[in-house]
């Protein structure tokens, strides 16, 4: 009477074994297939950048993944970057001119407690364009690629943030307003008589900062620069081809990025060969679209980006990578089926 009931469950256990086994062979095949064939990664979502606030998200993060810290927003430079934006809308002209006054003129007359030398315009920066359509934030857009743009968003001697966009039928316009604040955080002793100047006295100044010329090197192969009005370790990193990091170690800077005017930086050391005397890092006053804008987007070509010379992207893994992996994948399934089948399939 015991037979059948013995006999039920040895072919219970069979059945059992045997869908054990089934299910090792598949995670087996489908691991190595996706090992082998791995599914192309999702592309990265791109942001249309239809309000000041994702605009504002953009830079920083652009900030970030360069290592710099976000840079706060502050209520004056978001006013300014909003008029300028709305007032580039309603003339359908892409520029930094404003109707009434400088931007100098502007961020003082709003409160903001400029930094710098006003006379020279302050420590001040702005990048403005133009889109037919919602701006594609897929990265740096093509306008903003050269040192003067990306010396915008990315300076170090900049500590505040402001954006606008506006529409006008279908094209929009961006502004981004960056600033330095005096240490004090108060307005300085010129900024009434600067206010009350005439618009465009300071003519010919530099709209972001002062061309970096190259330093000749020394007999002993040292190359000094004296930083002059508006340039940052960026900028003068990018002119003499080397790194913020490194001109932050040879002058015992640790993480500090403030350079002030007059300040003279050692910037490479074993020098064998003298700078080209005129070689500069252009830097015009202006965007340059100064005409009314033609029915097609203005919007600057692509150009090549410029990646921080300190930052270095790390090698994608290549074909030997994925080959180890598969071998080790491999090794372990096999350690653990012979686990497996060595244990005898029940009677």
């Amino acid at each position: 009477m015991t037979t059948p009931l013995f006999s039920f469950r040895a072919l219970f256990l069979r059945i059992i074994y045997r869908a054990l086994r089934l299910a090792f062979c598949v995670l087996i095949i489908s691991t190595l297939f996706s090992a082998l064939f791995p599914r192309p990664a999702a592309a990265r979502p791109r942001a249309n950048i239809t309000a000041p606030s994702q605009l504002l998200d953009a830079v920083n993060s652009l900030r970030l993944a360069n290592g710099l810290a976000p840079l706060p927003v502050h209520p004056a430079l978001m006013q300014s970057a909003q008029s300028q934006a709305d007032y580039m809308a309603a003339t359908g002209v892409v520029t930094h001119a404003r109707p009434n006054g400088t931007y100098t003129q502007q961020l003082l007359a709003l409160g903001f407690p400029l930094a710098g030398d006003l006379s020279m315009g302050g420590f001040r920066s702005e990048n403005v364009l133009s889109t037919f359509g919602p701006l594609v934030w897929d990265g740096v857009p093509g306008g903003w690629q050269d040192a003067q743009h990306m010396n915008t968003m990315l300076s170090g001697n900049y500590t505040h943030i402001g954006a606008g966009v506006a529409q006008s039928g279908d094209s929009y316009y961006y502004a981004v307003d960056t600033a330095a604040a005096t240490a004090s955080g108060q307005p300085q002793e010129s900024a009434g008589e600067i206010m009350t100047s005439v618009p465009g006295g300071s003519s010919g100044v530099s709209e972001f900062m002062v061309p970096v010329a190259l330093s000749t090197p020394r007999p002993d192969g040292t190359v000094i620069h004296k930083v002059q009005y508006g340039q940052s370790l960026w900028s003068i990193a990018i002119a003499y081809g080397t790194t913020i990091k490194n001109i932050q170690a040879l002058n015992g800077m640790g993480d500090n990025q403030t350079v002030y005017q007059g300040q003279e930086l050692l910037v490479m050391t074993g020098a064998t060969q003298a700078a080209p005397a005129t070689a500069t890092m252009e830097i015009t006053a202006t965007f340059p679209p100064t005409s009314p804008a033609p029915s097609t987007p203005t919007f600057m070509p692509a150009a090549p980006i410029l990646t921080p010379p300190e930052t270095d992207t790390p090698p994608e893994g290549g074909g030997s990578s994925r080959i180890l992996v598969v071998v080790l994948i491999v090794a372990a399934f096999v350690g653990a089926g012979m686990a497996v089948w060595l244990i005898r399939e029940p009677d």
